[in-house]
């Protein structure tokens, strides 16, 4: 999984909605206090607050405890009156990966009338859309609305006002909601009068907002109404809009809620019979789909249980006050409603935790550096994870780390890793002390390693690693490297050992020179299988030699050992400050790698006004 698009409204610096379009490596540019690490902290705080409910937080977690003052902070301008909107957007790379709660679906299909299969299963992309708003009476903030889209289509929304929340949509003409056998109850609804008006247009290809042709099509298109007194009043002739227009709100609650109630799926009418008993005509509402014109679907909206805010509890089944009386359909329409309001969360919360975040200013390790016994995702904003990291790294990936520190055609930092062999050493161990009679036979050999030696199973041998400075052919420790060395190694060692998630970098350039600039943009575009990297940055060496290595890639003529890199691979978004809020602008690359549209002011416009 991978998150490929970021939105953010009234959020920090930004305003109106911005939409940013992640690619494998995204750039942002643009000057100082222009928004570029605001992105890195709405990840975080979405993180924040789906694993501990934390809307208003004074410090970021994953960003190393780092201070951003609570929502009032956080909300552009500081006005507590506005909502903050983030929607996160996320693709499975395949059908197998993330969470599901379609435990029975196969299990007892063949004992129910409804045949489903998993949605969070069956979709490539789930966009997730949280608003977060301030409760006055609270004094804290909380998440006022969650809005959940399959495929690029809304499929569900809760909202809440604090006390309680409530599904008050659902979607359930969404094609991943549609159960497997929708076909055969199609046909058995037709064969009783009872097709929804929108079912008809998909069946008979009637559409009620044209004008029937006679007293029958209106009796087709509207059986829920002609068993009501009125209907002998209504002329016929009129379109069927003005027909349910005409209708008043109690006579159109009466006949939802009559014996001849109509739905537009088994899952729909599973749902919402599951109220006739217990709900008086006034509380029905009806909701309406986008994408097709007018057509309203009663809804009777369900609560939620243990939750106050609109977000659900994570990781497990979904508690809603819906009343339905056959246990296992109970459970079918419980799974149905965690697999597409619950799983989506579990499946961002599964990216953010992978993800890290290389902050501005790295740690400078000194002689008195000791590794982490334990790495949090906090101990990367620092980069001190990274050096505790060394002290771990299997032999491959020590490899790695030292071809991208050392080969000429890598970063050439002067420096690599050395692996030395080691001998253990052998302790022998009396197994019973207390007996005065040991003897050689009561002794036991033990091997003992040191904590950072390194086992080579396939050798059967012991190495030790230490860093090796090239030119001077010594040892030297990580308080010993250069500034700008130190700097660097948390995203060489992210870059090669991050499995999932993003790596998140600001400015990696720093302290570097530019022939080392450069030479970061062929690291960013390894392991971009596994992982995508946001990267803020002021560097116009490391975007000249990605748009290289694309017309390289054109060309065919890629350097050996470097991984091709496509147009679509990479993005890059300028950022610029307005007094509207700030405004993202994606700029376009072709396959040559020219820029297809202007840079906003000019690309990196100082170098050339220095040099006239």
């Amino acid at each position: 999984m991978r998150i490929t698009q970021i939105s953010l409204t009234n959020f920090r610096s930004f305003k109106e909605t911005q939409v940013f379009d992640l690619s494998p490596v995204t750039l942002m540019f643009g000057p100082n206090s222009a928004g570029k690490s605001s992105i890195f902290s709405a990840l975080f705080y979405v993180q924040q607050i789906l694993e501990k409910g934390q809307c208003n937080p004074m410090y970021l977690d994953a960003l190393g405890k780092k201070y951003v003052g609570g929502f009032k902070n956080l909300v552009y301008k500081r006005n507590l009156e506005s909502t903050i909107k983030i929607k996160i957007k996320y693709e499975f790379d395949h059908q197998a990966e993330g969470t599901s709660y379609a435990y029975l679906y196969n299990l007892i299909e063949s004992e129910l009338d409804i045949k489903l299969d998993s949605p969070a299963k069956q979709t490539v992309s789930i966009s997730t859309e949280f608003e977060i708003a301030w409760c006055k009476n609270k004094k804290d903030a909380y998440v006022k609305t969650y809005v959940v889209e399959f495929e690029d289509e809304e499929i569900a929304i809760i909202e809440s006002d604090n006390s309680k929340s409530t599904i008050t949509w659902l979607n359930y003409i969404h094609n991943l909601m549609l159960p497997k056998n929708h076909d055969q109850w199609l046909n058995d609804m037709s064969t009783k009068g009872l097709l929804h008006n929108y079912n008809l247009l998909g069946v008979h290809g009637i559409d009620v907002y044209e004008t029937p042709r006679n007293k029958r099509l209106i009796e087709i298109a509207s059986n829920v109404f002609r068993l009501l007194p009125e209907y002998s009043k209504i002329d016929h002739n009129l379109p069927m809009m003005e027909i349910m227009l005409g209708l008043t709100e109690q006579e159109r609650n009466k006949s939802i809620i009559s014996g001849e109630m109509t739905f537009v799926s088994a899952i729909h009418q599973l749902i919402n019979t599951a109220h006739f008993n217990n709900t008086e005509p006034w509380d029905v509402t009806a909701i309406g789909i986008q994408k097709i014109h007018g057509y309203k679907f009663p809804h009777f909206p369900i609560e939620l249980i243990e939750s106050s805010d609109a977000l659900p509890p994570l990781g497990r089944k979904l508690l809603s006050s819906l009343f339905i009386k056959d246990v296992k359909n109970k459970e079918i329409v419980s799974e149905l409603l965690s697999d597409i309001l619950v799983a989506p969360l579990d499946n961002l919360l599964a990216i953010l935790k992978k993800s890290i975040s290389i902050g501005p200013i790295r740690k400078i390790i000194d002689a008195n550096y000791q590794p982490l016994p334990y790495i949090e995702q906090k101990d990367w904003f620092d980069g001190s994870a990274a050096w505790s990291y060394l002290e771990k790294a299997d032999l491959d990936t020590l490899k790695k780390i030292h071809t991208w520190m050392s080969d000429e055609n890598k970063l050439n930092l002067g420096y690599g890793i050395a692996l030395k062999e080691v001998q253990s050493i052998t302790k022998t161990f009396d197994i019973n002390k207390a007996d005065s009679k040991t003897n050689e036979d009561n002794k036991l050999e033990v091997k003992v390693h040191d904590e950072s030696d390194f086992i080579d199973s396939k050798k059967g041998k012991t190495y030790r690693y230490s860093i090796i400075d090239k030119f001077n052919k010594i040892p030297v420790t990580p308080s010993e490297v250069g500034t700008g060395v130190s700097q660097l190694m948390p995203l060489i060692i992210a870059a090669v050992s991050q499995q999932g998630g993003i790596v998140a970098c600001e400015q990696p350039e720093l302290h570097l020179h530019p022939r080392i600039q450069v030479a970061i943009a062929d690291l960013l575009t390894q392991n971009i299988d596994n992982v995508n990297y946001l990267v803020e940055t002021h560097s116009e060496h490391l975007i000249l030699r990605l748009l290289k290595r694309i017309r390289q890639h054109t060309d065919n003529e890629l350097p050996e050992g470097l991984d091709f890199i496509k147009k679509n691979d990479v993005a890059i978004i300028y950022l610029e400050p307005t007094e509207n809020g700030v405004i993202a602008n994606k700029i376009g690359i072709t396959e040559d790698g020219e820029f297809t549209d202007n840079w906003p002011h000019g690309f990196f416009s100082e170098r050339r006004q220095e040099l006239i």
